[in-house]
């Protein structure tokens, strides 16, 4: 039997508030370990020399349906020290943290801008289906953060890639209209992957999230504005909270009428409406097309993720 996970006071309150919530489900979500997960590098080796190797090992691979070279892996050894992991043929990464990138279309030779890059999961995931052409920009404004970020991006064998020291908030003062793509994986209260760390949800102060939020949408609107006339851009988020969520996305769609929102809706996951408000705050109604994941929705992470062009 999992033991009982005690939440924070605040935390209680906001799972009470949040209407499609179901509290006790996302309890055990948050007891169970989230699923083993790792990308094949086809940058160093063919996709399927590498899944013959490890299955040749005794690993069992499953492919992750709504991400390219994506697979679970049931292994009795530890895949992270693995030979494979570091030599950079495999990258460790959850299964619903690959949706952002996947969703974000990027091509070979597009210019990409990944604007809060560390630990690079996305950045060497997009580097992949870019097939190491164009430019990827990778943006860490942590010093401590920005060294595996390096790490990883030079174990992976990505060759296309400029690492930046800059804070998100003021990157389209130099870069306004210059990306096809860009991807703001925002700093987060990681609600949806407390399975990783239970003080998450036990010290859950909403002082958190009130503050991220603010952060969130600057970041959102830096990087809208770094996006070419045509351009993707994707938001996402790894928590649960509608003030990360919904709100900064429907903030966006006030602060740029050429922002517009895109359905995103994989049909191999599932998913539930975003809200249209809460606790006194309406959203616009746009933001229902983005797509949101509770942890027990896939029994995974829990995600949010918002596909956003920008028109004329």
């Amino acid at each position: 039997m999992s033991r009982p996970i005690e939440l924070s006071d605040d935390l209680s309150g906001l799972m009470e508030g949040i209407p499609d919530m179901e509290v006790e489900l996302y309890r055990e979500a948050i007891t169970r370990p989230l699923p083993e997960c790792a990308r094949v590098n086809t940058l160093k080796m063919q996709e399927a020399e590498v899944v013959q190797m490890l299955e040749e090992r005794g690993w069992t691979l499953r492919p992750v349906p709504w991400a390219r070279y994506g697979y679970f892996i049931d292994s009795t050894e530890g895949v992270g020290s693995s030979v494979y992991h570091m030599a950079g043929l495999i990258y460790i990464q959850g299964p619903l943290s690959m949706l952002p990138a996947e969703s974000l279309d990027v091509r070979p030779g597009d210019r990409v801008l990944d604007l809060c890059a560390a630990p690079g999961s996305k950045s060497t995931q997009m580097a992949q289906l870019m097939e190491n052409r164009g430019v990827l920009v990778c943006n860490e404004v942590s010093t401590k953060r920005i060294r595996p970020l390096i790490s990883n991006l030079q174990r992976f064998g990505v060759l296309n890639h400029l690492v930046t020291q800059v804070d998100g908030r003021r990157f389209s003062r130099f870069a306004s209209h210059t990306f096809d793509r860009v991807l703001v994986d925002v700093p987060c209260s990681s609600l949806g992957i407390a399975a990783k760390d239970w003080s998450l949800v036990r010290t859950y102060s909403k002082t958190v999230s009130e503050r991220l939020s603010r952060l969130q949408l600057s970041l959102l609107i830096s990087a809208f504005d770094c996006l070419r006339e045509g351009g993707l851009l994707v938001y996402s988020t790894c928590t649960v909270h509608p003030l990360e969520n919904e709100w900064p996305v429907s903030n966006l769609l006030e602060e740029r009428d050429s922002a517009e929102v895109l359905s995103l809706r994989p049909s191999v996951l599932k998913s539930r409406s975003p809200l249209e408000e809460w606790e006194g705050l309406t959203f616009r109604s746009e933001v229902k097309r983005c797509f949101k994941a509770y942890p027990y929705d896939n029994w995974a992470e829990g995600f949010f993720v918002a596909l956003i062009r920008r028109g004329r």
